[in-house]
């Protein structure tokens, strides 16, 4: 199986998680003809109406959505989550990879107002997430449903700085910003992360020591903020839907992992199969290289990738892809690059 992108590995990694249900789902496509995607319970092995899902993550603290980036269905998804959780009387906060903690004023500012997310882009500056307006459903959505709209990532430039020149390279003041324990890394995630990142060219031939520990500072970092939301007056009755890429997700480990590192949060996390969608921009394929993972290699996990997967039929060669998007660099040399 070659893929040329971290985002396609990892969602042909989801689907082969799921063969066999996805392969009885697939028998069952003209009893389905009407339906374009389709949820399946990983642990159960079957589909269920998204009414089923709904109702399991009403009964949990955090609901983690995964996506790639760039992928419309994506952001749909977690639009309508948000949604139907709403109805249910639930409330709720949003946490979003997209903005980082130091961002929280300028995005409460937003949301006190009526300015469109362009505007709120403005407002960010130079710092601002690069596709942020394909989020445009799901900010507006979360502020006329009145959900607090949380930054929980840490700070690009703590992120560049520790991919570089590793903690050593940190200031005082900079160690003191960082959440205390990131670099504890599960071997596991540590093995997968160096799996993964092998598709980019930019790490040929280089330790991926401090572009795995950079990461591990993300997920720490929004693991800390989730759970001091979580445990604050104003979160303490909410249910909190977080927004990540998928890689901070899957398997439970990454942020999942290192939030029940303080403490026992009920959680379920969904990811959305790629499914041929994703279409790498001309820059993308330049720092890509072909990169195989089989079964094989991901054996040492040895548990499920997640509790739903949101999917759609594998789209076919022959068919038209998507219109390439304007999409920021591959997921995880983003701002990690050294």
């Amino acid at each position: 199986m070659a893929v040329t992108g971290l985002g396609k590995a990892l969602f042909l990694i989801v689907l082969m998680s799921v063969q066999a249900a996805a392969t009885a789902v697939y028998a069952q496509e003209s009893a389905m003809s009407d339906c374009k995607s389709f949820i399946v319970d990983v642990l159960a092995g079957e589909p269920v109406p998204m009414e089923m899902m709904v109702d399991d993550l009403a009964s949990v603290r955090i609901v983690y959505v995964g996506e790639v980036h760039t992928i419309d269905r994506h952001h749909e998804l977690q639009t309508e989550i948000l949604r139907v959780l709403s109805q249910r009387g639930l409330k709720l906060a949003l946490g979003m990879e997209m903005f980082s903690v130091r961002q929280q004023e300028i995005l409460d500012r937003w949301q006190r107002g009526d300015g469109s997310v362009a505007s709120l882009i403005h407002d960010l500056g130079k710092g601002h997430w690069t596709n942020l307006l394909d989020y445009e459903s799901v900010l507006l959505t979360a502020r006329k449903l009145h959900v607090p709209i949380l930054g929980i990532n840490a700070d690009d430039a703590l992120v560049k700085k520790v991919a570089r020149h590793g903690i050593r390279g940190l200031s005082d003041a900079e160690q003191r910003e960082a959440p205390r324990g990131f670099d504890r890394i599960n071997p596991v995630n540590d093995r997968l992360l160096r799996l993964k990142l092998r598709v980019h060219r930019a790490f040929e031939g280089k330790s991926l020591d401090r572009i795995v520990l950079a990461q591990a500072l993300r997920d720490e970092t929004m693991a800390r903020a989730i759970v001091r939301f979580l445990d604050s007056p104003e979160g303490k009755d909410r249910t909190m839907m977080v927004i990540a890429g998928s890689g901070h997700l899957n398997y439970g480990l990454g942020i999942p992992e290192r939030v029940r590192r303080r403490g026992e949060i009920t959680s379920r996390i969904i990811l959305p199969s790629e499914s041929g969608e994703l279409v790498l921009s001309e820059s993308e394929k330049r720092q890509a290289v072909p990169v195989e993972i089989t079964h094989k290699d991901l054996l040492f996990i040895n548990k499920p990738i997640a509790d739903y997967l949101h999917l759609i039929p594998l789209r076919k060669k022959s068919e038209e892809p998507p219109a390439p998007t304007s999409a920021p660099e591959m997921d995880q040399a983003r701002l990690t690059d050294p």
